[in-house]
């Protein structure tokens, strides 16, 4: 059942159709494929260059971040630093203001003693005439002496007090 003819006739139709099959479907086939792998090649190298970008990007966005949150640190830091200074100024012209006031209320207060020193010292000065021109007016005895005296002393007590 081997027959070399027909052997010969099957290899060689089938080496004529292995030609023709690879000169019509393999080398397309085969050229379809490498045009699909540099396809593929070069959206990797296309995806590794835009991940390349994006870290990039990620890296400047993260840099002007940081710069914003120093700036904002400096800001803050720097009205807090105003606001203490501030508030030390106005404290400072709140102390010199109550010291101000209070060297005015004393001298206030010491000319008013001042003044009530002299209406005192005029009652006595006017009691002493009262006094001097009853004793010049009677000749008084020692013991209405001592009550005038008494009387004296008493009404000083009262305009001392």
């Amino acid at each position: 059942m081997f027959e070399l003819g027909t052997f010969v006739v099957s290899i060689v139709t089938f080496l004529i159709l292995f030609l023709i099959i690879r000169k019509v479907g393999f080398e397309p086939l085969n050229n379809m494929l490498e045009k699909r792998r540099q396809y593929v090649m070069n959206e990797l190298s296309e995806a590794e260059r835009a991940r390349k970008m994006s870290e990039a990007h990620l890296n400047e966005q993260k840099a002007i971040l940081e710069d914003a949150k120093r700036q904002v640190k400096e800001m803050l830091d720097t009205a807090r630093v105003r606001a203490d200074d501030q508030a030390r100024e106005i404290l400072l012209q709140a102390q010199e203001e109550a010291q101000r006031l209070l060297e005015s209320n004393r001298q206030l207060i010491e000319r008013e003693r001042a003044e009530a020193m002299n209406a005192v010292l005029a009652s006595v000065a006017s009691l002493t005439v009262q006094i001097s021109e009853g004793l010049l007016r009677h000749h008084v005895t020692e013991t209405e002496h001592q009550s005038m005296m008494d009387e004296a002393q008493q009404r000083l007590g009262e305009l001392v007090c």
